[in-house]
């Protein structure tokens, strides 16, 4: 596959100049090692973990381990197989302070491995590489947010639905981009055999039988609201396994909690998460599902909970590299009314709602109107995401196809 440009790279670029020690962190196979190489100058080390040798030179001879850059820089690949080396980092940082001596690539969330958090804290950076969106993939810089905040937009030609869907069940993952359909089902599913049989031992203990039906089970209900005792009841453990196990799949880079909205900080602490794998693709192939089942009429009730997974993801990946910081959280209000998505700027709150129709229909925007007058002046934007074309439907209400997150200008 064509060497492409990730968007990542410029915040990546600008962590260097000013950290000692810049953590790139993400899934197995999403190209940390990639990025990373292409960030490298003269005098650039690689040491992997995944190297019997290179653990073996860790363990006698930290310090050694960590000069031998001389004054480069020191890459060191899928650290969180080696945590006795985060104690030397800290001391070595400690000594000289450079900024962009060492780039520290995992597989698992860094802050995560004891003694790491308080160890690195104030000397190192960190920044998340994900999947690919769809904008990297047809090279360009995608940042919808920033796009929806303009006063002028430009109109947006939607893709077919066909399209969409071949986009959503493919996902991001940079292996799989020229394989077939066959093919690539088959490296998702070994995908995630691995890292629950062999990876997050690095990270945890864990159970690789019921960390595997867990994650079959949030394969197969994408952005249903976390219900911990009934995770429990359908997997027939205990709650607390349940919950240990969750945190498993998020320190392996393998889902996402999209927290629950309130104008009240410490009521979204104790409302219900929604869940999504980290990837359609994946969440897809680990379903059954492929794109002729989701592209008919059978396949509707599927469609549109994966088509909300794929749309929250990108919107994740982009925030990354956005010209404009934001959050995103999903909506459920004691009345019943839902809106999928809601993202949080500084500008204000724009809302987002998930339909795989080609149109959408007055009743599509209802929920969208009730938290627009309950805002007031900090409600930006109300949007129902189709696979049709945009239209304007009243105040700060319009219809998107779902090709604006990544073909907007």
């Amino acid at each position: 596959m064509q060497l492409l440009q990730r968007n990542l790279a410029t915040w990546v670029e600008e962590l260097l100049t000013a950290s000692p020690v810049v953590v790139i962190e993400g899934a197995r196979q999403v190209g940390k090692s990639t990025l990373a190489s292409m960030l490298g100058t003269p005098g650039t080390v690689y040491a992997s973990m995944d190297d019997d040798v290179a653990r073996w030179q860790v363990r006698e001879d930290p310090v050694g381990f960590l000069r031998m850059a001389g004054r480069g820089r020191l890459v060191i690949d899928e650290i969180q197989r080696c945590p006795e080396l985060i104690l030397p980092l800290k001391a070595e940082v400690d000594r000289d302070r450079r900024p962009g001596r060492f780039v520290l690539t995992g597989s698992a969330n860094l802050l995560r491995i004891p003694r790491a958090e308080d160890s690195l804290a104030g000397r190192a950076m960190t920044a998340r590489l994900q999947p690919f969106t769809q904008g990297e993939l047809a090279g360009r810089q995608d940042d919808w947010v920033s796009w929806m905040l303009q006063r002028q937009r430009r109109p947006v030609v939607p893709a077919e639905r066909s399209d969409i869907v071949e986009r959503v069940v493919k996902g991001g993952y940079p292996p799989v981009q020229s394989m077939s359909p066959r093919l690539r089902v088959s490296w998702l599913r070994d995908y995630a055999n691995r890292l629950v049989g062999r990876d997050a031992s690095d990270v945890g203990r864990a159970q690789p039988e019921l960390l595997r039906r867990l994650l079959l089970q949030l394969a197969a209900m994408p952005g249903a609201e976390l219900v911990l005792d009934r995770l429990a009841q359908e997997l027939g453990v205990g709650r607390s396994a349940v919950s240990s196990h969750l945190e498993l799949l998020e320190r392996l880079f393998l889902m996402h909690r999209l927290p629950s909205w309130s104008r009240n900080l410490s009521q979204r602490q104790v409302q219900r998460p929604k869940c999504y794998l980290t990837d359609s693709g994946l969440a897809a192939a680990l379903s059954g599902l492929d794109a002729g089942h989701l592209s008919s009429v059978q396949g509707g009730e599927h469609r549109g909970p994966l088509l909300e997974g794929f749309i929250a993801c990108e919107l994740l990946r982009q925030r990354g590299w956005s010209a404009t910081h934001y959050e995103v959280f999903h909506y459920r209000d004691r009345n019943g009314s839902e809106v999928d998505l809601v993202i949080e700027t500084p500008k204000g709150v724009i809302a987002v709602e998930v339909k795989s129709a080609v149109a959408p229909a007055g009743h599509h925007f209802k929920h969208l109107k009730a938290l627009r007058d309950r805002l007031g002046g900090e409600f930006v934007a109300g949007v129902v995401l189709t696979v049709g074309e945009g239209r304007s439907v009243g105040d700060r209400l319009e219809a998107l196809p779902v090709s604006s997150l990544w073909t907007h200008e």
